[in-house]
């Protein structure tokens, strides 16, 4: 079908917000909570591995230091360093281990953190690599030094490791296939599956950036149906809503992929067209009107349309101003007698 896509730059930046804010957070919290528990062995008088100890005091101020930058940076992080952040992090909850030889049992509940955060935030490719890392890290620093009792704590830390990481995956591959869904039922026409008016608006706004940017002329058809009204007084609107869902199929197979083509009112129909002059433009209307003539001919309630026909050919005329041009076009086109096609350049203020 000749759909505009769901626009995914508000999806790039929520992803951006989240590996910032949610990574940031996390190893703010991961910081505090070790600090937190090292003190407290320390208050408390209870045995507790001074090179752990130690190294607790050092990497717990540059994570936390770390989680703050995060927090309040407004670059965009390069995706190998978002993606790497996860791997590291288990690596750091790991070291202190490695430094006592002996296994901290805070690790392996810190260690679902940074796999969490991956299956939730990154991707599942991600998330895997993460718990593997994971896994091989808290078995290799520790180099089983508790004998058996090691051996068993590790594995049931790399199971919970897979088993966190596989249902979160689950459950953010769910969340996303409903979202996508969603997003694709609030810029559709139920009536006949092209994009609404919420969609075009979009599509319009992204054509305008284009053309901001140097990008080719475009062109907006509107397209109405004519004496529509007659057709639901004399038929019915079963009838009418027929005719809608004939004419948008008819519209869906009569432009290129990469155009856009909507329903954007009760019978009033547009396409934007990329990378068209207004005389190109001109000849799909009029091919357009024609083959409504033509095939409408033979449908239960035939019809005919008129298009009007507005442009950006000399400069990037603001969606507002491009459906203005287009639908003072269709109006000369209604009082020119219908069936018919009439373009109107936009003009600038």
């Amino acid at each position: 079908m000749a759909q505009e896509p769901a626009p995914d730059s508000d999806m790039a930046e929520s992803r951006q917000w989240a590996i910032k804010k949610v990574a940031g957070g996390l190893m703010i919290a991961a910081a505090v909570l070790v600090i937190l528990v090292t003190v407290l062995y320390d208050v408390r008088g209870e045995p507790y591995p001074p090179l752990t100890r130690r190294l607790n005091y050092v990497l717990c101020p540059i994570v936390a230091a770390s989680g703050v930058f995060l927090l309040r940076t407004r670059r965009r992080l390069p995706i190998w360093l978002a993606n790497s952040i996860p791997s590291i992090a288990a690596i750091l909850i790991c070291l202190p281990t490695s430094a006592s030889q002996r296994v901290d049992e805070l690790g392996p509940l810190l260690l679902t953190w940074p796999v969490a955060f991956a299956a939730a935030v990154l991707s599942a490719r991600v998330a895997w690599i993460t718990a593997g890392v994971a896994a091989v890290a808290f078995a290799v620093l520790a180099e089983l030094s508790r004998g058996v009792d090691g051996l068993v704590l590790w594995i049931e830390t790399a199971a919970s490791l897979a088993v966190v990481c596989w249902m979160v995956v689950r459950v953010q591959n769910e969340s996303l296939r409903l979202r996508g869904a969603l997003a694709r039922l609030a810029r559709t026409d139920p009536l006949t599956g092209l994009v609404n008016r919420r969609g075009f608006d979009e599509a319009l706004a992204r054509e305008q950036a284009r053309r901001r940017r140097g990008g080719p002329p475009s062109a907006l058809l509107l397209v109405d149906i004519d004496h529509f009204k007659r057709v639901n007084d004399t038929w019915g609107h079963q009838a009418g809503d027929e005719t809608l869902r004939l004419l948008g199929v008819l519209l869906d197979t009569s432009f290129r992929a990469t155009d856009v083509v909507g329903r954007i009112g009760g019978e009033e129909f547009a396409v934007l067209l990329a990378d068209f002059d207004p005389d190109e433009a001109a000849e799909r209307a009029q091919a357009l009107c024609d083959r409504v003539r033509t095939q409408a001919s033979g449908w239960e309630h035939p019809i005919t349309v008129s298009v009007g026909v507005g442009t950006s050919l000399k400069y990037a005329p603001t969606p507002a101003e491009l459906m203005a041009s287009a639908d003072a076009a269709l109006y000369a086109a209604k009082a020119a007698g219908r069936d018919r096609v009439w373009i109107e350049p936009a003009q600038a203020e």
